[in-house]
């Protein structure tokens, strides 16, 4: 009786068990059966009402939804709660991904799901990649990267596929031929004040015999004549002086010319840059000069230049309505290396104006003041202390020099460019005509 009794308990054990394990299986399909009830599509529109709902469940049904293959990586997985009252199948699963914070790209019928970024290449067609970048890193969020090749003109993008849409558009917005503005430049140089020419020819003469005299020639820039009268061609001022002490004569005449304003123009330069980007041009000269860059195991020289003479920066920016709002910065300045380090005398001015399309301005003030002497005479007697000024002219020279700078900007039309382009068809035409004339 005892090993019936112990079988009928294990019998019981048994059967127990296999009622747990069929309960066990029941309750998780009763739920995703009770799931499904949940679930409707109508009218092109999905109806989902689900809580804490296995995200990769979700997405089998918005692959059925809208008839489109749904892979999705291991890297996808945890909960999600979902209620849409008629969506359209694909924003549905769009609000499902954006809220799960997970990538997706389509390609070929197929859509990929995973935590990783995107990447995407875009080339450009008119705009500098690099111009670009500072923008766009601007509006994707922190992890994104947007890497700039402008070899390739290529912008590289890795960011999350909800700003792909708003990227490629802001792009399109940027990627525009760009305005091109031609500048036409006079650079006038006004010279005045005074240029002198200062010098004294002297003759002494006795009276009781005419042959014996002393006189210096040319340091005035005038001759006197040998019979003791003045150049008739000579400017300036002429002294006969009597002495009533001795039988003697002194005669001298000073020149004392002066100039006093010239106008030179410097340069007429035409120059074409794109909006928003400097032009410049320079006339004068680079001096260079050594510098010392101590690094922590070394020292190295790099050489540097001093630009000197005529500088004019230009920089235009062409606005919504067509005007033109220019920077320039004229620059004249004078300089020399000294024991290895540049000195610099400058004058320079930094303007900003508005004007119309052709409109011309004026920049001016840049005014420098400059003496010289120059001393001409004859070689060792003008070096004698007193004497030598008797034999010795003093070339002065004292100018003040002012630079005008005439600016007339033009934003570059189809029009316009078939007026620039007209010499140039012309003078090829005429190139063309004498080869044929040539030939026959």
């Amino acid at each position: 009786m005892s090993n019936i009794k112990r079988r009928a308990s294990n019998e019981g054990l048994r059967l127990g068990l296999v009622l747990l394990l069929v309960l066990c299986l029941a309750v998780p399909a009763l739920a995703a059966q009770k799931e499904m009830t949940n679930i409707s599509l109508a009218k092109g529109k999905v109806f989902l009402n689900l809580k804490d709902a296995d995200v990769k469940s979700v997405l089998q049904i918005f692959a059925k939804a809208t008839g489109v293959n749904i892979v999705a990586g291991d890297d996808v997985k945890g909960k999600v709660t979902v209620t849409f009252s008629g969506i359209d199948p694909k924003d549905g699963l769009e609000a499902v991904l954006r809220t799960k914070g997970l990538d997706w790209f389509e390609d070929h019928g197929t859509i990929f799901i995973s935590t990783k970024k995107i990447m995407r290449t875009f080339y450009l067609g008119n705009a500098k990649p690099s111009d670009l970048k500072a923008t766009l890193t601007a509006v994707l969020p922190a992890e994104s990267v947007v890497t700039a090749d402008d070899s390739y003109n290529v912008l590289v993008i890795q960011t999350s596929s909800d700003y792909l849409p708003r990227v490629e558009k802001l792009i399109q917005e940027l990627d525009v031929p760009p305005v091109q503005v031609m500048v036409e430049v006079k650079m006038i140089q006004i010279t005045s004040g005074l240029d002198g020419n200062v010098g004294v020819d002297a003759k002494y003469t006795r009276a009781s015999n005419p042959n014996n005299y002393a006189q210096t020639v040319g340091q005035a820039g005038k001759m006197i004549n040998a019979d003791g009268t003045a150049n008739n061609t000579a400017q300036g001022l002429f002294a006969h002086v009597l002495s009533i002490f001795s039988a003697a004569s002194f005669e001298a005449y000073l020149s004392a010319l002066a100039t006093n304003q010239k106008i030179d123009v410097v340069a007429s330069p035409r120059l074409t840059t794109l909006n928003n980007k400097e032009a410049s041009i320079l006339i004068g000269q680079k001096l260079p000069y050594k510098t010392d860059v101590v690094g922590q195991t070394s020292t190295t020289q790099v050489v540097n230049f001093l630009s000197v003479g005529t500088h004019l920066l230009l920089t235009p920016t062409v606005t919504k309505n067509g005007f033109i709002r220019m920077r320039v910065a004229p620059k004249v300045s004078e300089g020399t290396i000294v024991g290895g380090l540049p000195q610099e005398d400058t004058t320079e001015t930094l303007n900003e104006v508005m004007v119309k399309d052709g409109q011309t301005f004026v920049v001016g003030g840049l005014i420098k003041e400059k003496d010289s002497t120059t001393d001409y005479g004859v070689p060792l007697l003008m070096d004698i202390p007193l004497i030598g000024q008797l034999f010795r002219k003093s070339v002065t020279k004292r100018e003040k020099n002012e630079l005008l700078v005439f600016v007339t900007p033009h934003i570059i039309t189809p029009e316009y460019l078939d007026i620039l382009n007209k010499p140039i068809e012309e003078m090829t035409k005429r190139s063309e005509d004498s080869k044929a004339l040539i030939i026959h």
